[in-house]
C-alpha cells in the first residue's frame, strides 16, 4: 500500500513512492541538452514532474501508463506543485495494489444504483420504461455503467462517478419538475439515466483513466446516440417523435457547438437536461478544487482552465 498520494504532497517534502506515468514529454533545452516533463498519477490526483539531463535517460525507457517508482524533492513553481525527479525506474504491476491508483467514489455504489432505480420506477411511459428495462437487463452493460467514470479529468473523475453523476442529475430533473409542473418527466428521467451512457465505452478505466479508442475517435455523444437508437429498434411501434425527441436530447445535452454537442436544444426538457447536467459537472469542480486546496492556506485556487477563472477559497466569513 502506498504511503504518499498526490493529495498529500507539499512543497519540500522528499517522495520516494510509486505513482502511474500519465504523461512524458521530453523537450530539447535552449543550450543543449534535454529535459523530461513529466505527470505522475495515483487514486488522489495528479501532478507535474520534471526531470534533468542525469535522468532523461532513465525516462527514455518508460511508457505512459507504466508504474514507476519515483525518487525527488516537491518543489513549487509558477504556484503548482512538481516533483523534481532524482531517479525513476519501472516497478512491475504484481508490485501495486491497483486501489491505489484509480480514484473512485467513497459512495456507497450499491446504493446509488438504487436511487437510480428509483427514479426509474416513476417512469410510466411504456416505451420508455420499456427501453430502459432492455437496458437494465442486460448484465454486462450495467456493471460497466455502475464502474465507469464521467471524465478523465475534468468532473466525477473517479470509478463510479458516472453513475454518482447520473444520480445527481435525476435528483435535479425531480426538482425541476416541483418548480416547472408542465415538464414530462418520464422524458426527463429517461434523458437524465441515458444522456451519458456513451462513458461507458468512451473511457478506459482498468491501470488507468482515459481514453478509449472508440472513445477518441467517436466521443460518449455519438456512442451513447448509436445505442439508445439500436435499442429503440427493438421495441414495436415505439413512437416516431418521441425517438426523435429523446435522441435529441442525447445529442443536445451539452447545449453549444463550441462544447462538443450536435444540436443544441430545441425544446423544453432538452434545455431542462442542458443546464442541470451542466451544473452538476461544475459543481463538483469547484468542490473538487477546494477539497484539493484543503489545507493548504490558499485564498485562491489556480487558474481553472476548464471554469476558466480562479475559485475562492475561503470557508469563514
Amino acid at each position: 500500500m502506498k504511503s504518499q498520494y498526490v493529495e498529500e504532497l507539499r512543497a519540500g517534502q522528499t517522495v520516494k513512492e510509486i505513482f502511474v506515468l500519465s504523461k512524458k514529454s521530453i523537450k530539447d533545452k535552449k543550450d543543449g541538452g534535454s529535459y523530461a516533463v513529466l505527470e505522475f498519477t495515483d487514486r488522489s490526483g495528479s501532478i507535474e514532474g520534471i526531470a534533468w539531463d542525469n535522468v532523461v535517460e532513465s525516462v527514455n525507457m518508460l511508457s505512459t501508463g507504466d508504474f514507476v517508482f519515483v525518487v525527488g524533492n516537491v518543489n513549487e513553481y509558477n504556484e503548482r506543485l512538481q516533483i523534481v525527479v532524482s531517479s525513476i525506474k519501472r516497478v512491475s504491476e504484481n508490485e501495486t495494489e491497483p486501489k491505489d491508483f484509480l480514484p473512485q467514489t467513497d459512495e456507497d455504489i450499491s446504493q446509488v444504483f438504487e436511487e437510480i432505480n428509483n427514479f426509474r420506477s416513476k417512469v410510466q411511459n411504456k416505451y420508455l420504461k420499456q427501453l430502459l428495462e432492455n437496458f437494465f437487463d442486460d448484465k454486462e452493460l450495467i456493471e460497466k455503467f455502475k464502474r465507469a467514470p464521467a471524465a478523465k479529468r475534468i468532473h466525477h473523475a473517479y470509478l463510479g462517478g458516472l453513475l454518482v453523476h447520473t444520480r445527481n442529475v435525476l435528483k435535479l430533473a425531480d426538482e425541476m419538475k416541483r418548480v416547472y409542473e408542465t415538464l414530462d418527466l418520464d422524458l426527463l428521467i429517461t434523458a437524465g439515466i441515458l444522456h451519458d451512457i456513451g462513458k461507458i465505452y468512451e473511457y478506459t478505466y482498468a491501470r488507468k483513466l482515459d481514453f478509449s479508442t472508440q472513445g477518441r475517435l467517436l466521443g460518449h455523444i455519438v456512442i451513447g446516440y448509436e445505442l439508445v437508437a439500436e435499442r429503440i429498434k427493438q421495441i414495436a411501434d415505439f413512437p416516431r417523435p418521441l425517438r426523435f425527441m429523446l435522441l435529441h436530447m442525447i445529442l443536445s445535452h451539452h447545449g453549444e457547438y463550441e462544447w462538443g454537442s450536435p444540436r443544441r436544444p430545441n425544446f423544453l426538457e432538452a434545455l431542462v437536461l442542458h443546464f442541470i447536467d451542466n451544473l452538476d459537472s461544475k459543481v463538483e469542480i469547484m468542490m473538487s478544487e477546494k477539497k484539493k486546496n484543503k489545507g493548504m492556506e490558499k485564498e485562491w485556487s489556480d487558474y481553472h482552465p476548464y471554469l476558466e477563472r480562479e475559485i475562492y477559497l475561503r470557508e469563514d466569513y
